[in-house]
């Protein structure tokens, strides 16, 4: 990944001058960013992901195709890798393969988001670029969150508005926690969700305008059957195909993982009436999911790492990544896969010498590979006829620190696993999607950074994404069979650019 910055101190147009005391604290940020990166060691920065160029990060916000880039912002503290009052970070791209860091967008200023610029969405509405956030404050241990707006004529300087916060209070439908704006245009009006709960239920409240500036609540059009989390943030709701599709990031839950829904919205009622439900991702780092406006295909990106997990790179200065752009898409049954998308193609610099097919007999093991740096992508596709083993693994082992990765799939429970629980540094654990392929195959697509894999399986039926700090950055992929035979039909192999 090429990664460019662009002078955080250049001057903005007069049609985007902010206040004073943002564009000033805006500039401190962008400052004390420049003065971190020297510090940041590059022990386990990734090769291929897009990261802060130094401190923390978390979730993805305002995805948006705006004159030709996609923009990503980013839940950011530019004072340190820890969390903390949160800023918005913002890069862009035109292929997701290269790139370019741009000034920080929104610092926190005003009396209504003193303690954080918290999560949101972007639209374009003319010719503006229009950033919805929650405006965030902790005052004597009470919680407030409003909801606001901030502008731009050249998607790189924004403005407040001076009307903020457009939303000052949460329904009584909700509660103090009332966060997270997604927004979007349905015929001639504009909708809104937001993130929310009530006695111990998370939900999503909607609401509707004609403007983006007057906001008018609907209603409740979403919420948890009591089993999937207490407050749900991060919602996200979207036409794909012929069905609309509701994603949220549950908290209160023993395992947060993102939950979609696929069903029917009913614009005139205010109601989203979910068929089925699914986890979008059943790794430990795959959270706040969120997807682009602006694009004909459904684009996605997620904060790839976790509030649980322990991350060593914060002694290097630096926290948080995305995970690849993946594609949103429906199956013929109604399910919800993800897909790398083709442009990542663009990442493969040099095909590793490996098999085309291969043969491995009971209980044994056959290494795909010499030693490769760990920066990989992995196809393969496995014969469900001719295999005969009860399960197969493909280890990714890292000889110079004994650590090892294993991907897995168990015949007999139709499973899918990845196990990390001997790496160093991460979230150790066993981590199970359920897959059932149809048809005479399974197809496995892995991507291998130096602190992160994830797995693509069955077309994107079910995907695992983990965060790993192995001490080592060279791997050997080695295949097993146990209890019987494993026939790889196809097999290739890529080392991706840096």
């Amino acid at each position: 990944m090429t990664m460019t910055y662009k002078n955080s101190n250049q001057q903005a147009p007069l049609d985007a001058q902010c206040a004073p005391s943002h564009r000033l604290l805006l500039q401190k940020a962008d400052a004390s960013i420049r003065q971190a990166q020297p510090a940041v060691a590059d022990t386990h920065r990734l090769h291929y992901h897009l990261m802060p160029q130094a401190n923390w990060m978390n979730d993805p916000n305002g995805l948006v195709y705006y004159r030709g880039y996609y923009h990503v912002f980013y839940q950011h503290h530019p004072y340190s890798p820890n969390w903390g009052p949160m800023h918005w970070g913002h890069a862009r791209t035109k292929d997701f393969l290269t790139w370019e860091h741009l000034p920080i967008a929104l610092a926190p200023s005003e009396n209504y988001d003193l303690d954080g610029c918290f999560s949101g969405s972007a639209v374009v509405e003319g010719d503006l670029l229009h950033l919805f956030y929650t405006g965030h404050r902790v005052i004597d241990g009470q919680l407030t969150q409003v909801q606001c707006r901030a502008t731009s004529s050249d998607g790189i300087h924004f403005i407040k508005d001076k009307r903020n916060p457009l939303i000052t209070s949460f329904p009584s439908d909700g509660s103090p926690d009332f966060r997270d704006p997604k927004v979007w245009q349905h015929q001639e009006s504009w909708f809104m969700v937001l993130g929310s709960g009530k006695n111990g239920r998370g939900n999503v409240l909607l609401y509707k305008s004609k403007d983006l500036t007057q906001w008018d609540y609907v209603g409740v059009l979403a919420q948890s059957d009591g089993t999937q989390g207490t407050i749900w943030e991060c919602p996200d709701l979207f036409l794909l195909g012929a069905r609309h599709v509701l994603l949220v990031s549950p908290m209160g839950v023993e395992n947060r993982r993102v939950m979609y829904f696929v069903g029917d919205m009913d614009y005139e009622a205010g109601k989203f009436s979910p068929q089925h439900v699914g986890t979008l991702d059943y790794g430990p780092d795959f959270y706040a999911a969120q997807t682009f406006s602006g694009t004909k295909r459904r684009l996605m990106l997620a904060w790839m790492d976790a509030w649980e997990c322990h991350i060593p790179s914060k002694k290097d200065n630096w926290a948080g990544a995305l995970t690849l752009p993946r594609e949103l898409l429906l199956d013929e049954s109604g399910k919800l896969k993800t897909q790398p998308l083709p442009e990542l193609k663009g990442l493969r610099r040099r095909g590793v010498p490996a098999p085309t097919s291969v043969l491995v007999e009971k209980d044994q093991s056959l290494a795909l590979t010499n030693p490769q740096a760990a920066c990989l992508e992995m196809n393969l596709v496995v014969s469900l006829t001719s295999t005969t083993a009860s399960h197969f693994t493909l280890c990714f082992s890292y000889a110079e620190s004994s650590e090892q990765i294993v991907v897995g799939y168990n015949k007999v429970t139709g499973e899918l696993y990845l196990d990390t629980s001997e790496v160093h540094a991460g979230q150790p654990g066993l981590y199970n999607a359920p897959i059932y392929p149809q048809g005479q195959s399974l197809d496995l697509r892995i991507f291998l950074d130096r602190s992160s894999i994830e797995v693509f399986a069955h077309e994107g039926a079910a995907t695992i994404t983990a965060r790993i700090y192995p001490r080592s950055h060279t791997t050997v992929p080695i295949l097993s069979a146990l209890d019987g035979q494993i026939e790889v039909t196809s097999l290739a192999c890529w080392n991706l650019a840096k």
